[in-house]
């Protein structure tokens, strides 16, 4: 019997917010085989898959969205200035490599009642995360892309020969999908960069092969793409300790050619009208406790060297007038004015020399002054950032495990609600940071028995060793390592990181 133990469990774990229990159903039969065209592939991600900071923070992460990391969970994340942003137009690369479920051969990744079924020495179940972000004074802009690779095995063994089916190992048959999710954003700060609003496309592209690598060949079953919208915003007030941020996704739909392949064989495989990211809503705040301020004021260096280059551009129109004007008066007594000309151009050109010298000199103080402000910010600071995410409901929705494995595994028939909790702090100031969280993982999947599952995740990055990558960085830059884990009920995540400490 399904009850409403699991949800009273994440209710008394997560202590703020109320999840409604599903009703108790009688226990459901195996999965019937899949012998019909007539469904949709539920593209619905459970467990939090992100980089390493918002792992570690259970995924709330919504009202922070600063960084690369806050892409995938807020459009408006571009657009958030953060207090080591010391130029107007400003870039940010990331990268990282997470194993969601590196226990999955013995457990269920997609909290589906059932084992998931690796192939046996596949190690490329595997969640990659990549982006790139450019900031130009207010406006952001951000690239990145999430791919994720399930290689699932059939219970069965068939021949060796068999269409080209073959897991490692060469004795049961699989398919291998491919789930690749690009988000295209654009943002913008304004109110002196109290609010930021983001817009964005998500495109999404489904890949099932069987391939058994990235790199290596195979039979491409089908492919298709689809594409929605984002929306996002967040509220960070100047000099107060608290965040407010809501981010929407559009529902994601692309057709499949659908019909039937390896027809008469033990592979038969009935392909999907089509597949569905689902929409999702999620809100939270942050609030941040300590001397560290949350929302420190973002100061342009064009708003501080406004006042020189005024000046400066006065001495240019200035001397330049001045030149017109000796020009005129010995044009009017009569003299030759092509010497005097060369020698108040060459007088123009030394003085306009000296006007640039002392801007660089003004720029280089202003890059130190906003450095050494950030510097001498507070580094005791204790986060607590939570956030509630809806998720919606898919039509004739079967899971990505049940199409892989053939079965009419029904996913997504019900709106499913997550709330999530994290806290941060900095144990050893300037040299280390930890992370924990908890979050609740609805089931889409009614016949699941044990129902929804409670994680709980930790986290954190260690500074390391000075570095400026061949002149690239300044020269005060660090370096950190980081990672975050992530353990549930028949669950294992795990992710390493490496960045920029700031």
């Amino acid at each position: 019997m399904r009850s409403g133990r699991s949800w009273r469990k994440s209710l008394g774990l997560c202590g703020v917010l109320v999840v409604t229990p599903a009703l108790a159903q009688p226990p459901a039969a195996a999965p019937a085989p899949l012998r019909t065209n007539d469904y949709t592939i539920d593209l619905y991600q459970g467990p939090v898959l992100a980089g390493s900071r918002v792992v570690g923070l259970a995924g709330a992460f919504v009202a922070m969205a600063d960084g690369i990391d806050g892409d995938t969970q807020n459009p408006a994340s571009p657009a958030v200035r953060v207090p080591f942003s010391y130029t107007d137009v400003d870039f940010d690369l990331s990268a990282s490599l997470s194993f969601p479920g590196s226990l999955g051969r013995s457990g269920d990744f997609f909290n589906s009642g059932s084992r998931t079924k690796v192939v046996a020495g596949n190690n490329l179940y595997v969640f990659l995360n990549g982006g790139f972000n450019l900031q130009i004074n207010h406006w952001g802009f951000g690239v990145t892309a999430d791919l994720q690779q399930y290689s699932l095995r059939r219970d069965e063994p068939s021949a060796p020969q068999r269409r080209g089916l073959l897991d490692l190992t060469g004795t049961t048959t699989s398919l291998t999908g491919q789930i690749m999710q690009n988000h295209l954003l654009a943002a913008y700060a304004f109110a002196d960069d109290q609010f930021v609003f983001g817009v964005g496309a998500r495109v999404v592209a489904l890949d099932v092969s069987t391939r058994a690598t990235f790199l290596s060949s195979g039979v491409d079953t089908f492919n298709t793409r689809g594409a929605g919208l984002e929306l996002g915003f967040v509220w960070r007030p100047n000099g107060e300790r608290v965040r407010v941020g809501a981010a929407f996704r559009s529902e994601v739909n692309a057709d499949t050619p659908g019909g039937v392949i390896y027809r008469g064989t033990a592979d038969e495989l009935y392909l999907p009208n089509r597949l569905t990211v689902p929409w999702d809503l999620s809100f939270g705040a942050a609030v941040q406790l300590g001397r560290r301020p949350l929302n420190p004021r973002w100061v342009s260096p064009a708003e501080l060297l406004a006042h020189k280059r005024r000046y400066l551009a006065w001495q240019a129109r200035e001397r330049e007038r001045r030149t017109r004007e000796a020009l005129a008066d010995a044009r009017r007594e009569g003299h030759d004015t092509v010497e005097l000309e060369r020698v108040l151009k060459a007088a123009d050109t030394a003085e306009a020399a000296l006007d640039h010298a002392e801007l660089e000199r003004a720029e280089r103080e202003v890059d130190r002054e906003l450095r050494r402000r950030a510097a001498a910010l507070p580094r005791f600071h204790v986060l607590l950032t939570s956030s509630f995410l809806m998720t919606g409901a898919v039509a004739d929705g079967v899971g990505i495990e049940g199409f892989l494995n053939r079965e009419l595994q029904r996913s997504g028939q019900q709106i499913t609600l997550s709330p999530r909790l994290g806290v941060e702090v900095e144990p050893i100031p300037n040299w280390l940071q930890a992370r924990a969280g908890v979050y609740f993982e609805p089931t889409r999947f009614r016949s699941n028995e044990d129902g929804g599952r409670s994680h709980v995740t930790f986290g954190g990055q260690a500074r390391l060793l000075p570095w400026d990558v061949f002149g690239t960085f300044p020269q005060e830059n660090w370096w950190w390592l980081g990672g975050s884990l992530d353990v549930a009920r028949d669950y294992l995540g795990w992710g390493l990181a490496i960045g920029v400490w700031h």
